[in-house]
């Protein structure tokens, strides 16, 4: 048997067709679970068992550590099976790290001093607030955080402040504030011989620019260079790799347009739909057999995306069994939509069919979390937050209830030193040091240490002003809190703060997501207010939190439900997902006037990740309303769901007591074959136009309802403990007649009518 049919005998057909086209640029369009990292290893350890190129003269390259090392470990296995010798290193590098390699060599051509340093996030922005305190930049005029993401994406576009004060950049344009802010934040990077994590490909570039022999010595250097998760790279990494295969041509990239969802930090698709302009004679192949997820799963995540124009022409498929239908779930409220998918995770678990580790669940904002968390902390199961912190462990989350806890307890010395400079009013670290020393000497708390020390003059006047106006402010809030409702205390706070305002200001995606938060505490607020009345008090409230906290501390080693966003799900897999929150303006998250072609298709694209997450089991929930800033609204279920074909899900509905919208296939609520109808489905549904739900016959044959009550099966009627409710069944008559009423926690309670006050809606 021949070295290449060694390779290639456990391989489909076209992965042996990517194994064995070696020479020449190369494109891999390959589907969601088709086997793509088998594909590239194979082929890496074929060049190099074929003698066609050394293990160092190879280049791979891939967007995580883990996915570098995983690859690695992979060819050296390939290659120790074929008993072929490993006498050089590999260069399966992510791009950054392939970069620093570069830079360690060469960076001294560019007038630094070998080593040097690399700044985090942290060290940058420290840096920018420094640079603005230098050219008098106010900072709450000019967010330093939007300046460090404008800087940023920049340098992710090749720019540098010279290109931009020159005008020639027709990409962006960039104000006079931020350039000057750029122009001298790079001047001091330099003075510190410090560079970012942006400048490790950036300064690359600009090397290889400088200096062509050095870019001609890496260019011979590597014969080959194969480009994992293509559609995934911005406009520098895509510079930096023409440049690279310029000499050989033997560029291999390997992607999927179909998963590109990433162009909110860079990432460019162009790049992947047009390599074959940028290679003309390059050879396409495609991997289209899934291998992961059931039939329905993958036929339904492909018709899905096919509804996108930004994408090369392939079809996905598999040979895996038909599997169940893709449960398509509507229900009331957040509340009852997170109830749904922990009791259905905890039913599944009690029959013995799965463990925990099996169980995963995304949503598009990590602010959805917060209901979930809840709910499975209610029932006991443990659960593990991917990419994100525990909801009341975020920062902002922690913040605004600092300034609660501080308005209600002027000696929680826990709370005062966490906001006592948040958001920034100028109050440092060595004032706060001289607080808790007086504090500690006279035994007392830090905000009576703080006025202690303003009494007695004991700093200059600046600071004793900005001291002087954060107690008033605490002050004030202390009187406030005893005279509003806690939801519209919390507003008040947020207002008197300045917090949300400043987020806001600093327009960046993660100040985004952090206004999400405090939306998501404003809705648990609110429904802290409907769950106890009158006893919502706001020391109710920190107690309910604190109580609920100490369940987090539970065994983090033990097998738990996985929670994450879509955007974090890529590349992972699990037997049994959720999608929640399948409705228009949530996902796709693309509101209104600033809704794109471009913003619409990548967001399928993010529903098309999702999907093909799941092997055996998709469930994708909608609610009919959810709570935006405390206040319910009604959003269409998300056009996606209308885009996947009625014949591979199964739709049902917890929403009992509100009515079926118009774009169902019939009226039924409950029954598990119901599906969406492609005909009467509307993106602008009305939802005042619904259809008066009916029951499954099943429930009527034993408890028959009698005209004369009064009372009908179906029926709304309003409980004044309980609330609004459907009648489920009747039993009796007169007198006696019993009445069982499904409330919309979906709990039954049956009542003897005569007494039971029931006031029909």
């Amino acid at each position: 048997m021949s070295l290449t049919e060694i390779l290639t005998r456990d391989l489909n057909p076209p992965q042996k067709k990517a194994v064995e086209t070696m020479d020449g640029p190369v494109l891999i369009l390959a589907g969601a679970g088709s086997g793509k990292t088998r594909a590239l290893t194979h082929r890496m350890a074929h060049i190099i068992a074929s003698g066609l190129a050394s293990t160092d003269e190879i280049l791979c390259v891939t967007f995580t550590n883990k996915a570098a090392k995983e690859m690695e470990h992979r060819i050296f296995k390939i290659l120790a099976d074929l008993n072929v010798p490993v006498t050089r290193e590999l260069w399966v590098n992510t791009f950054h790290s392939f970069c620093v390699r570069v830079l360690r060599q060469h960076i001294d051509l560019l007038d630094y001093k070998k080593p040097f340093t690399i700044y985090d996030s942290g060290d940058q922005l420290a840096l920018i607030k420094r640079v603005m305190v230098a050219l008098n930049i106010n900072d709450k005029m000019f967010p330093s955080k939007n300046l460090q993401s404008r800087i940023s994406n920049a340098k992710m576009l090749g720019l540098t402040p010279d290109n931009l004060r020159g005008g020639g950049s027709s990409q962006i344009k960039m104000d006079p504030k931020t350039l000057d802010v750029y122009s001298r934040y790079e001047e001091e990077m330099k003075r510190a011989n410090a560079v970012d994590f942006d400048d490790l490909l950036l300064k690359t570039y600009e090397l290889f620019r400088m200096y062509p022999a050095i870019l001609e010595q890496y260019q011979n250097k590597f014969r080959y260079i194969m480009v994992d998760e293509y559609q995934d790279t911005n406009h520098i990494q895509y510079l930096l790799v023409q440049m690279l295969a310029k000499a050989h041509r033997n560029l291999c990239v390997v992607g999927d347009e179909d998963q590109s969802i990433y162009s909110w930090r860079g990432a460019d698709i162009s790049n992947i739909l047009d390599f074959e302009k940028d290679f003309p004679e390059a050879v396409v192949i495609k991997l289209e057999e899934n291998y992961r997820s059931s039939s329905n799963i993958v036929s339904a995540a492909t018709k899905l995306i096919a509804n996108n124009t930004q994408r090369k022409e392939k079809t996905l498929f598999t040979n895996n069994p038909e599997g169940d239908l893709i449960q398509i779930r509507e229900e009331r409220n957040e509340y009852d939509e997170a109830r749904f998918v922990a009791k259905t995770i905890q039913s599944m678990i009690s029959s013995g069919e799965s463990n925990l580790n099996d169980y995963a669940i995304f949503y598009r904002t990590n602010a959805q979390s917060r209901v979930l968390e809840e709910q499975l902390r209610t029932i006991a199961l443990p659960y593990r937050l991917i990419g994100g912190i525990r909801f009341y462990e975020r920062a902002e989350v922690k913040d605004i209830l600092s300034y609660l806890r501080l308005s209600q307890n002027f000696s929680d010395d826990m709370a005062l030193k966490r906001i006592i400079n948040v958001p920034a009013r100028g109050i440092g670290k060595t004032t706060l040091e001289q607080i808790e020393q007086k504090a500690n000497d006279s035994r007392i708390s830090l905000f009576e240490a703080t006025q202690l020390l303003i009494n007695e003059r004991h700093f200059n006047a600046g600071t004793t002003s900005k001291l002087r106006r954060f107690l008033d402010l605490i002050e004030d809030l202390a009187i406030q809190q005893k005279q509003f409702r806690l939801s519209e205390f919390y507003s008040i706070v947020l207002e008197k703060t300045e917090y949300v305002n400043i987020l806001k200001k600093e327009d960046t995606p993660e100040a985004e997501a952090r206004i999400s938060n405090l939306e998501e505490l404003d809705n648990a607020i609110a429904q802290f207010e409907k769950e106890r009345g009158d006893e919502a008090s706001l020391s109710n409230y920190l107690e309910e939190l604190t109580l609920a906290s100490d369940l987090d501390n539970a065994d983090n080693n033990a097998s738990a439900i996985t929670m994450m966003t879509m955007h974090i799900s890529k590349g992972l897999e699990y037997p049994y997902v959720f999608i929640i929150g399948c409705e228009e303006n949530l996902f796709p998250s693309v509101r209104g006037e600033d809704e794109s072609v471009d913003d619409i298709e990548e967001e399928r694209r993010l529903a098309y990740v999702g999907m093909t997450r799941a092997r055996q089991k998709l469930w994708m929930t909608h609610t009919k309303m959810r709570r935006v800033w405390g206040q319910e609204q009604m959003n269409p279920p998300s056009r996606f769901l209308r885009e996947i074909p009625k014949e591979f899900t199964s739709f049902s509905s917890g929403a009992l007591g509100v009515q079926a919208p118009r774009f169902m296939s019939n009226s039924r609520f409950g029954s598990q074959n119901n599906s969406y109808s492609d005909n009467n489905y509307s993106n602008n549904t009305n939802y005042d136009d619904y259809a008066q739900p009916s029951y499954d016959d099943d429930f009527s044959q034993t408890h028959q309802v009698g005209k004369s009550s009064g009372y009908s099966k179906g029926q709304r009627v309003r409980h004044p403990t309980f609330g609004v409710g459907a009648i489920f069944s009747t039993e009796g008559a007169g007198d006696t007649l019993k009445i069982s009423v499904l409330f919309q926690d979906n709990t039954i309670k049956k009542f003897v009518a005569k007494y039971a006050r029931l006031e029909k809606v």
